[in-house]
C-alpha cells in the first residue's frame, strides 16, 4: 500500500493515470488531499504535488501505456469544487460530492459521478456512464453503454453508437444520437434534440421549447402538460400518429409553448397528456 498526504488551502486540479482497476474520488470539505493506493504495483505509482495540482500517475512501460496487468485500487480525497481530470485504460471511475470541471476518458470501464458544478467531459469506449447533477455545460461520448443524467442546468451533448440514454431533468439546451439506443427525457424545459436509427424516443414532460426528434423504426411519445399550447410538424412514412390532447389555442404573450417536430420512416408518433 502506499499512502501520500497534501496540504491544500482550497480546491485542487486533481490528474489521475490509471489502467485497470478502480479510481475512487471522495470531495468533501477538507483542507487535505489523501491518496491511497493499493495493488502490486502501488509502490511504483508517482503521486505529486505543484502548487494547485496533484498527480496521480500509474508507471508506463514499452508494451503497455499503463503499465504491468496488475489491477490497482486508488482512493483520492479531495476538497469540495476540486477540478477532475481522469484516465484510465479499463478502470471503472467512482467520484462522489461535487467537484467543479470534470475531464474523464476510460476505454472501457464505468463512469459514476455524483455533482459535476463545471463543465464537463465524459468519453468510455463501452463503459456506461452516469452523472446525478450536472450544473455546466456536459459532453458525454460512448461507443456501447448506458448513459444516464439526472439533472442537467446547461447545454448538454450526448451520442453513443448503441446504448441507452436517460435524462431525468433537462433546463438546458440538450442533443442526443445513439445509433440503436432507447432515448428517453422524462422532463424538460427547454430544446431538446433526439436522433436515433432503431430505438424508441420518448420526452415523458415537455413543458416549453422546441422539441425535434428523428427516428427511423423505433416510436416517439410526447408527454404535454394540460393548457400548454402545441405547434406540431410531424410526418410518418408507415407508422401511425395518434394525440390525445385537447386543443388549447394560441399561447398568449409570455406563455409556455411547446414547437413539435417529429419525422419517423415506420415508427407511430404518439402525444400524450402529462
Amino acid at each position: 500500500m502506499s499512502e501520500h498526504t497534501f496540504e491544500t488551502p482550497g480546491p485542487v486540479e486533481l490528474f489521475v493515470e490509471v489502467g485497470k482497476g478502480t479510481v475512487h474520488v471522495r470531495a468533501t470539505e477538507t483542507a487535505t488531499v489523501e491518496v491511497q493506493i493499493q495493488g502490486r504495483d502501488a509502490e511504483q505509482v508517482r503521486v505529486e504535488q505543484h502548487g494547485r495540482r496533484v498527480t496521480v500517475v500509474a508507471p508506463r512501460q514499452r508494451n503497455n501505456l499503463f503499465g504491468s496487468d496488475a489491477g490497482l485500487q486508488v482512493d483520492v480525497t479531495v476538497p469540495e469544487d476540486s477540478d477532475v481530470a481522469i484516465r484510465t485504460g479499463s478502470a471503472d471511475v467512482v467520484v462522489e460530492g461535487r467537484v467543479g470541471d470534470g475531464r474523464l476518458r476510460s476505454g472501457s470501464g464505468d463512469v459514476r459521478i455524483e455533482s459535476l458544478g463545471g463543465p464537463g467531459v465524459v468519453e468510455t469506449g463501452s463503459g456506461d456512464v452516469r452523472v446525478g447533477a450536472a450544473l455546466g455545460d456536459l459532453r458525454v461520448k460512448s461507443g456501447s453503454g448506458t448513459v444516464e443524467l439526472g439533472r442537467t442546468s446547461a447545454t448538454v451533448a450526448v451520442s453513443t453508437g448503441s446504448g441507452d440514454v436517460v435524462i431525468g431533468s433537462a433546463d438546458g439546451p440538450t442533443a442526443v444520437k445513439t445509433g440503436s439506443g432507447d432515448l428517453v427525457v422524462r422532463e424538460t424545459r427547454t430544446d431538446v434534440t433526439l436522433s436515433t436509427g432503431s430505438g424508441d424516443l420518448a420526452v415523458a414532460t415537455a413543458h416549453r421549447g422546441r422539441i425535434t426528434v428523428k427516428g427511423a423504426s423505433g416510436d416517439v411519445l410526447v408527454g404535454v402538460p394540460a393548457g400548454v399550447p402545441v405547434w406540431t410538424d410531424i410526418t410518418t412514412v408507415s407508422g401511425e400518429i395518434r394525440s390525445a390532447l385537447a386543443g388549447a389555442g394560441r399561447p398568449a404573450e409570455g406563455q409556455d409553448h411547446l414547437e413539435l417536430r417529429a419525422k419517423t420512416v415506420s415508427g407511430d408518433v404518439v402525444l400524450v397528456r402529462a
